[in-house]
């Protein structure tokens, strides 16, 4: 916007021309016109540019998987096989499948004959081959002779021994009795009508107890003595071997 300012210069000769005398003369004084310039400055926006910071906070998340090992398989003794697990074993049972399901319950047999002469380090055992495999204290023993399960030289689980529970450990029956049960235990738990005890052979103060024991199936063993309070110190089942 200009703003225009008129600045009259009057000096002293206007009032000197105006009392002159010569009347005719009008005497003009140039008018000097002086040009203002004022400049409006709009106020300036800066904008400055948002400056955005993102914090990432990572969390770890640390996962425990506990395994728990699954319980070990029960092996129980009957007077006609082995329960390993869910698999029963009777008697007649194939050899290498009879290792296999037992192993599955009580790990690697702690030693294994393989096929040998039946009359050796077991007595004197069914023919014309045997084979006996252990596991701690549980002995099976395998046959190719002629039995009620087989014949013709088929290989198969026919008997087992149980001496004591050092290994494997606390191996019962279905029901219950075990080494150190006593003789009164073992009439308890089965029909007494189908138990025998008398003398051992070997020994008149040691007792011999059997359960339904036929040529090839039951159960039997020894004992202390021959009384209900007398503990039993072995379970054996099947024919065995002889001395």
């Amino acid at each position: 916007m200009k703003k225009y300012a008129i600045v009259l210069a009057v000096v002293g000769a206007i009032a000197a021309s105006c009392s002159s005398g010569d009347a005719g003369t009008t005497t003009t004084l140039p008018v000097e016109l002086t040009s203002t310039t004022s400049t409006s400055t709009a106020p300036t926006t800066t904008t400055v540019p948002e400056t955005t910071t993102t914090t990432t906070t990572t969390t770890t998340t640390t996962t425990t998987t506990t395994t728990t090992p699954p319980a070990a398989a029960t092996v129980e003794l009957t007077d006609e096989g082995i329960q390993a697990g869910d698999q029963w074993i009777y008697f007649g049972f194939d050899d290498d499948a009879t290792v296999t399901h037992i192993s599955e319950a009580l790990g690697a047999p702690s030693k294994d004959t393989g096929w040998i002469d039946p009359f050796g380090d077991y007595g004197v055992c069914l023919g014309p081959r045997m084979r006996a495999v252990e596991w701690g204290s549980l002995v099976t023993l395998y046959t190719t002779g002629d039995t009620d399960f087989w014949s013709g030289g088929v290989e198969h689980f026919y008997s087992f021994y149980y001496t004591d529970v050092a290994n494997p450990p606390d191996l019962r029956t279905p029901e219950g009795i075990g080494i150190g049960s006593s003789l009164g235990q073992l009439k308890a738990a089965y029909d007494p009508t189908k138990i025998v005890i008398d003398e051992a052979f070997f020994d008149p103060s040691v007792g011999f107890w059997s359960y339904d024991l036929q040529t090839w199936t039951g159960m039997w063993g020894y004992a202390t003595g021959q009384s209900d309070a007398h503990a039993i110190t072995s379970i054996n089942g099947g024919q065995g071997c002889g001395e």
